[in-house]
């Protein structure tokens, strides 16, 4: 016969802050916690790194020739609040939000965070962009890889609108950099077999 424990709280169950992402193991899973709640994705795709890698390599040389600020590519900790930690798959802080950037991480909402979707759709055109929204954060673009759209997301009165949307070979003309032109076919690349 099994006896049932009360009053003991399962360690799992509980709210869990930025802070508890210093502690999680470096098993190639991307640990996140929006709003208490820990959320675990697995390896990324082959079409996920390119995409974000490029992303992040034309962004880069657009702001720093402009002295824009800083482009993160893949693992910069994003602590939105207590209860929010996140790690986009490319973060631009602009210049002036440069002291919000901490040892451990950045603190306070970028600029622009970007998300390419990988194995849990729902995590990044749900949950993140609902958070990203309420901290914030005025552009949010969302790339899919696989079926080779871009979305521009723009804050506005407290919601994210869709400022322009991207397939295939476009060309995309980001609203938030004057000026840059991304090639798409850059971030789709060769198809792995």
């Amino acid at each position: 016969m099994s006896k049932v424990v009360t009053g003991i709280r399962d360690p799992l169950d509980r709210l869990w802050t930025h802070r508890d992402l210093d502690d999680t193991p470096d098993d190639g899973n991307r640990y996140e916690v929006i709003d208490g709640k820990l959320y675990v994705t697995p390896f990324p795709t082959t079409w996920h790194e390119r995409a974000g890698l490029q992303l992040a390599v034309i962004l880069t040389n657009h702001v720093d020739g402009k002295d824009l600020g800083e482009v993160f590519h893949s693992g910069l900790k994003v602590a939105l609040d207590e209860l929010t930690g996140v790690g986009p798959d490319v973060v631009f802080i602009a210049r002036e939000q440069a002291d919000g950037l901490l040892r451990d991480g950045h603190y306070g909402p970028p600029a622009l965070v970007v998300e390419v979707l990988s194995s849990k759709h729902s995590l990044d055109t749900k949950v993140k962009r609902d958070k990203y929204a309420s901290a914030g954060i005025a552009w949010y673009w969302i790339v899919d890889p696989e079926a080779k759209v871009l979305w521009e997301y723009q804050l506005r009165a407290g919601e994210y609108v869709v400022a322009s949307e991207h397939r295939g070979d476009d060309e995309f003309h980001p609203a938030l950099f004057p000026g840059l032109v991304i090639p798409l076919a850059r971030l789709w690349g060769a198809r792995p077999a």
